[in-house]
């Protein structure tokens, strides 16, 4: 899914491109991916509307809509949740004509803008989640409206991370995904910020001793904003997904970049950690010894 440091760019590129933007037109290749919590109907709700912003919350994408072009009604939010393949496109207007009438099952929504440009969110695999709300109602929006601490404001202190880690019982690298904790790591992230911390992903967070804490906090900030100055050092386009400079998520089989030993792929919970076995040791006994394997 876009994680983080993707949708701080996202945001960065969108922000300016679409504030202050009237909604001509909006579509859909598949309803099921809409979720709409108004008793307007899609698209009618959101012709006429002028987004006001866009922010990233999370994981999420937040897009502010003001009331409808009458001055009437309430004011609207399109918020989305990617989840694993969505992705956004910017296009002009005048390239999409060619192709709007083939839209793909993918395309989950398109607004189309004044000013000839059009955005889209598409998901091959129709997991993601396209909510319309009253901005009022935004507390309704699932995981949304529950999120935990944002990882790059200023609320993200050592006591309140302290706080949260506190309370864990389970692996840390689960609780480094816990959007209701920490507002929002992937697996991606949540592979580079343990290798930066030094630490297992099978580590229990009730082990952790105090450095090791210290050490996965200042990990979390420091691996994130390295992430978003790269990303937007590439200046991609936004449906680019830029990972190729991450130290161990999508590596396993080749070497650790700071001690050459192979890099591994380990279930935990329900996906894959990749990690350095040398500069992650286990600090307890699992049913695999990756020291002893050998390189592959």
């Amino acid at each position: 899914m876009p994680e983080l440091p993707d949708l701080a760019y996202i945001e960065s590129v969108l922000q300016p491109a679409l504030a202050g933007r009237r909604i001509v037109a909006a579509r859909t290749g598949d309803p099921l991916v809409l979720r709409v919590m108004v008793p307007d109907p899609f698209p009618s709700v959101l012709v006429g509307r002028r987004i006001t912003g866009v922010t990233r919350r999370g994981h999420f994408m937040r897009f502010a809509l003001a009331a409808d072009q009458a001055g009437g009604g309430d004011a609207l939010s399109i918020v989305i949740n990617a989840m694993l393949v969505g992705r956004y496109r910017l296009l002009p207007l005048q390239e999409n004509q060619k192709t709007a009438a083939r839209d793909p099952v993918a395309l989950g929504l398109a607004l189309q803008l004044e000013g000839q440009l059009e955005l889209q969110y598409l998901d091959q695999k129709r997991m993601g989640k396209v909510y319309i709300a009253r901005t009022t109602d935004e507390a309704q929006i699932p995981v949304f409206g529950q999120l935990g601490v944002d990882l790059i404001s200023d609320d993200f202190t050592r006591e309140t991370f302290g706080r949260l880690i506190a309370k864990r019982r389970d692996q840390v690298r689960m609780f480094l995904m816990d959007k209701r904790a920490l507002a929002s790591i992937g697996n991606a992230y949540a592979d580079e910020i343990l290798f930066a911390a030094q630490l297992h992903p099978k580590t229990f967070c009730n082990k952790l001793t105090a450095p090791e804490v210290d050490a996965l906090y200042g990990a979390i900030p420091r691996v994130l904003k390295h992430a978003i100055a790269e990303i937007a050092r590439r200046r991609e386009p936004i449906e680019t997904k830029v990972r190729d400079f991450l130290a161990v998520r999508g590596r396993d089989g080749k070497p650790c970049p700071v001690c050459g030993t192979t890099i591994r792929a380990v279930r935990v919970g329900d996906g894959d950690a990749c990690f350095c076995p040398t500069c992650q040791p286990a600090a307890r006994k699992l049913f695999v010894d990756w020291n002893k394997l050998p390189n592959a």
